[in-house]
């Protein structure tokens, strides 16, 4: 069975030219057909996005299933990660990633229900230094619902933040790989209007086989977020 996941940090549907338009970022998941959709930096009744649930708007123009894990409290509303999903969620839960003082990050992590059965989506924001990095990774890579289903498909994807191939290293070390295979080095999807650092990533285990990888560059993506969304083409099953 074929599955296509996308991850996009779509900066709270605000894009490079500082207008709020989450009719953009709906157009873009349409477009690209996606069954899984992993949004970081997503706002619930925050002024700066008319107080709307951008998850639940955006899932619902979609007619998608949808999960939010908000992780910063503002002085009104919040924000977070969000999973989209063309099929129904089982068991879930929001993996707290905090570090010490730094922001606040979560890691959103749930069972889909797919045709074929069960697949493990981790949506993840990491944080911006290399040791919270590291400690955010461990903290997904040992938790108990990975652990349960470490025999099923698993993706991992999300806002990386990071700009080295440290990560890339670390989680081939432990099972995942980076479906963007040998051209990882040469991709970059941050930030949109000059392209510098591959900071959006899919990994997956060895239940998935990867069939296509695509950063999404058109001329809505690249005036929607200051991110490029990346899509990932698998078969689970």
């Amino acid at each position: 069975m074929k599955v296509t996941v996308l991850t996009y940090n779509i900066h709270k549907a605000i894009g490079n030219d500082r207008v709020f338009n989450p009719e953009r970022i709906i157009n873009i998941c349409e477009q690209e057909n996606a069954d899984i959709i992993a949004l970081q930096e997503v706002d619930r009744g925050v002024p700066r996005s008319r107080k709307l649930d951008l998850a639940a708007h955006i899932s619902g123009a979609l007619g998608f299933n949808h999960r939010l894990g908000l992780n910063v409290d503002l002085k009104m509303g919040a924000y977070g990660n969000a999973t989209l999903s063309r099929w129904p969620f089982g068991e879930g839960l929001n993996l707290d990633l905090s570090w010490t003082i730094k922001k606040r990050r979560g890691c959103l992590s749930d069972i889909i229900e797919t045709p074929k059965g069960p697949l493990l989506v981790m949506n993840f924001h990491l944080g911006l230094s290399r040791i919270e990095r590291h400690f955010q990774i461990r903290k997904i890579l040992d938790s108990g619902i990975l652990r349960r289903h470490k025999d099923t498909p698993i993706v991992l994807l999300g806002d990386s933040n990071e700009r080295t191939r440290y990560l890339d290293i670390f989680m081939n070390f432990a099972g995942y790989r980076n479906t963007a295979g040998a051209n990882k080095r040469k991709i970059k999807t941050w930030p949109t209007f000059a392209p510098i650092w591959n900071l959006d990533k899919v990994f997956c285990n060895a239940h998935c086989k990867v069939l296509s990888y695509e950063v999404v560059k058109t001329p809505l993506t690249r005036i929607a977020s200051d991110h490029f969304p990346v899509k990932a083409v698998l078969e689970i099953g």
